[in-house]
């Protein structure tokens, strides 16, 4: 394998390059700097970067603060429409769709799979229309715009978007059929967006929702009513639904009627970072250009960045396995005291539109369509593996403009020091990771007319719900109390939602550093004195495997990710080289330490669950019992629970049942964990060689806790258990 490194920083101090993230300029003086300044700054000018201007942002909340909402809600709007366009009203489109030839078509096969008469199918087809459909309305729009303007200026103190981006919008909806991606880490993502579309005059976009909001009182009308339509989280392979559902789809798309607004990670990240994206709806969306039923469709993915986010105490306590409260209209005027609180700002980031035309260029030929019947779904396999790229690259570009607060780099250090460390030292700290986030492209909000210490005590006032600065000027955590939970708390549990509070924000920067810490990490743990540059490529490749579920890769780009961290590691992280080899003493340093460490977590979390799994119990048959995959992340959080009150491990993060789910998804994935179904049900349990290997690898990483073992002889193929968990 030839890997394309430049070995030598002393002979190129800058190189431009692609890290995933966007174009970034790497420059040895940019890290001696010390900029102060948001990295998406065009105009040099500190009085931008406060007030109603930033940047290249505009606070959309300023002018609401002085003039009346209710006259701003029932403003004449002059809304721009796509030009095919033949205004339909709600009832228009689901007629439509029950005389649409994909409908009749599942109808007949239900009714023939089935035997039951004709009437009856109809009947079921149009209680899923009538379940499913929007109705929006004008009217209800300009009602909820009053109330929910009012709500936005009482938690945030600015929603800061790119204008330019939305002028964007506004200039493609005319002559395109347009699919709006956000990003989806709170319940305010889609009030948001459709806030953003009603301040600048855009057509309200008509909402993918699940199907829990609609049993919401009053709330799921007034949504309904908005634009939002509902769809269960899962459809399998119920033909009838899967049809109303894609013709529900397409036919707004074809005609123009509303921008479909969904998100491609297809469920709310409860721990701030992206998720891999599902591809039913980027299916269903992009199926008419494939079928040449429409020349072109724009996708505009937005990154939406909090620096608080409302969920945060809820989202800690799921990931420990607290069962989030049902959504209702009770538990949300329960929730109205938060208007009270102080959320900080928002940053809405519209992407840079994507032409399905031109991205599909070259790459699929939409003929092998024009013999078969329209409304049958079927993609070509080529198109189908473009519709994966397209979805990775969506979900890159959320990431590529997503905005770092200062909270975030905050978190980023206590989550390393957690025995306490002072303001002072602290401020040091995240001006470091500040520069080292900057030079790797990263958007930070750091303000440029104030200083360092300023910025941090401003960001830890906010968060002061859950930090607190002593008389001795050292950062304490405050004790996270559990929502809607009775009697005492498990103090481990209340300690490890703490942590894990901390950890989401230190998460919303994780995307930024971990392929240079998937180096780092072999380069602090080899005992050896080198380690060539191929050993190192298979470590890498190893932990991106593992670490897949948890952070987003795209396929394909493995080779290039690791060259680019090399190259970025001896430029600007003092990783020194010679003949292909890494030599280990003289490069381990802070960078590689700090980097290694925000990422050791993960595969301590994923080395509990391995041993867990490992130490299954044998069946009659000689064969390790198989078992449901909540079950055995609920068994692995049991045994991290038990190393940390023997004090074997201090990491409290390994308790994490979002981490251990994603790290068994990537087991299976790796071969090392297999499933099977039973009675629908999906059942896991170990292939053993495999799965010691990957346990054996693992270890090499960092230094494991003395437990029980389970040995395999690989070359008998006997499995040795010396010890139960």
């Amino acid at each position: 394998m030839t890997l394309n490194i430049i070995r030598s920083a002393s002979k190129q101090t800058s190189k431009l390059w692609n890290i995933g993230l966007g174009r970034v300029f790497v420059s040895k003086s940019s890290i001696m700097s010390g900029q102060s300044r948001n990295s998406w700054i065009k105009k040099d000018d500190p009085k931008l970067v406060s007030g109603k201007q930033k940047d290249i942002f505009e606070d959309i909340l300023e002018d609401r603060r002085h003039s009346s909402d209710a006259k701003w809600a029932w403003h004449a709007r002059d809304v721009p429409l796509y030009k095919e366009n033949k205004p339909r009203s709600p009832e228009e489109i689901k007629k439509h769709v029950l005389h649409s030839d994909r409908v009749k078509y599942a109808i007949e096969q239900v009714c023939e799979e089935s035997g039951l008469p004709m009437e009856e199918i109809h009947k079921q087809t149009l209680e899923i229309l009538n379940e499913m459909a929007h109705n929006l309305s004008i009217n209800a729009i300009r009602g909820f715009a009053v109330f929910l303007v009012k709500v936005m200026k009482a938690l945030f103190r600015r929603i800061y978007v790119n204008e330019e981006g939305v002028q964007k919008v506004h200039s493609m909806i005319k002559e395109y059929p347009v699919l709006v991606m956000p990003t989806h880490r709170s319940y305010f993502d889609f009030l948001l967006v459709s806030f953003v579309f009603f301040a600048y005059e855009l057509p309200l976009p008509v909402i993918a929702a699940a199907m829990d909001f609609s049993s919401m009182k009053f709330f799921g009308w007034l949504l309904r009513n908005c634009g939002a339509f509902y769809i269960r989280r899962s459809f399998g392979d119920d033909q009838l639904y899967w049809a109303v559902f894609t013709e529900y789809v397409q036919t707004q798309i074809c005609h123009g009627d509303h921008p479909i607004e969904f998100y491609v990670e297809g469920t709310r990240s409860r721990t701030l970072k992206s998720y891999s994206p599902k591809f039913g709806m980027l299916s269903a969306s992009l199926e008419p250009y494939f079928k040449a039923h429409i020349p072109d469709i724009m996708v505009f993915p937005v990154s939406i960045s909090y620096d608080k986010v409302l969920e945060e105490t809820l989202y800690a306590y799921e990931l420990l396995g607290v069962p989030k409260p049902k959504e209702s209209t009770g538990a949300l005027l329960k929730a109205r005291n938060i208007l009270n609180e102080d959320f900080g700002n928002v940053h809405m980031y519209f992407g840079e539109p994507i032409s399905i035309r031109q991205y599909t260029t070259g790459k699929v030929d939409r003929s092998v369509h024009s013999l078969a019947p329209r409304y049958i779904a079927s993609l070509s396999k080529e198109e189908t593996n473009l519709l994966q790229t397209l979805g990775y690259d969506v979900v890159m570009k959320h990431l590529s403009n997503m905005v770092i607060s200062p909270w975030s780099l905050i978190a980023a250090v206590l989550v390393q020091n957690k025995e306490g460390i002072t303001v002072k030292q602290l401020t040091k700290e995240v001006e470091w990771i500040k520069r080292q986030a900057f030079n790797l492209g990263a958007n930070i909000d750091w303000p440029g007319n104030e200083t360092a210490d300023d910025i941090i005590r401003s960001a830890l006032d906010l968060h002061k719900n859950f930090v607190r600065v002593s008389e001795d000027d050292v950062i304490e955590l405050v004790s996270v109390v559990a929502p809607h939970q009775k009697g005492t708390q498990d103090e481990l549990m209340q300690s490890a939602a703490q942590h894990l509070v901390l950890t989401l924000y230190r998460n919303q920067l994780m995307h930024v550093f971990v392929r240079i810490a998937m180096v780092t990490i072999s380069i602090n743990a080899c005992p050896n004195d080198t380690l060539s540059l191929e050993e190192l490529f298979t470590k890498y490749s190893f932990l991106e495997q593992l670490l897949n579920r948890d952070f987003i890769f795209r396929p394909g780009s493995t080779k290039q990710d690791f060259e680019n961290a090399v190259l970025t590691l001896t430029h600007n992280c003092g990783v020194i080289i010679k003949d292909h080899l890494v030599q280990i003493k003289r490069s381990q340093n802070k960078y590689t330490t700090f980097f290694s460490q925000m990422f050791e977590p993960f595969l301590l979390g994923y080395w509990i669950l391995c041993r867990c799994i490992l130490s299954t119990q044998i069946d009659v048959h000689n064969k390790p019992i198989a078992k449901p995959p909540k079950t055995i992340s609920r068994e692995a959080q049991t045994l991290g629970a038990r190393l940390l009150r023997e004090r074997c491990v201090r990491n409290l993060e390994v308790l994490s049942l979002d981490l251990l789910g994603n790290g068994l998804h990537a087991l299976v994935h790796m071969g090392a964990v297999r499933k099977e179904k039973r009675d629908g049900q999906t059942y896991m349990f170990p292939n053993t060689i495999v799965l010691t290997s990957v346990c054996s690898q693992l270890e090499q990483f960092f230094e494991v806790p003395q437990i029980p073992t389970t040995s395999i002889n690989v070359e008998s193929k006997t499995v040795v258990i010396t010890a139960k968990l």
